[in-house]
């Protein structure tokens, strides 16, 4: 029997491709389904962006402003940690209706619940 080192480095190549191409598969779901926890941790928790940080920031919210617009406005102003988890909470409890137009003071120490009985003319229990 003939040893051919031409195919047998073509096996070797071909199976090292396929290992690389299946660790990069691995990684990808790995990152996806991380940040995919991530983003509904920041959905569903009941945390805030920095909760040593009471300093109050003033917010306005527009009478014709859309739920998008509302939480830019709120991640502009430094108070939420996920604009789009914001997003989504609102859209989930179907507050989206009860948002009302005004000024209001915010701070970061907020949680997201508590920015949401804000925004929809609620009041916080200190």
């Amino acid at each position: 029997m003939k040893f051919d080192g031409a195919r047998s480095m073509k096996r070797v190549l071909r199976f090292t491709v396929g290992l690389l191409i299946n660790v990069c598969i691995l990684f990808l779901l790995v990152k996806t389904f991380s940040a995919a926890f991530g983003f509904a941790y920041d959905v569903f928790s009941t945390g805030c962006k920095d909760p040593t940080d009471t300093k109050v920031r003033v917010v306005e919210v527009l009478p014709d402003s859309s739920i998008k617009d509302v939480c830019e406005t709120l991640d502009e102003a430094g108070v939420v940690k996920n604009a789009y988890a914001l997003m989504v909470k609102i859209r989930i409890g179907s507050y989206a209706a009860k948002i009302r137009p005004g000024t209001y003071e915010i701070a970061p120490s907020y949680t997201n619940d508590e920015i949401i009985t804000v925004i929809t003319g609620g009041t916080l229990e200190e």
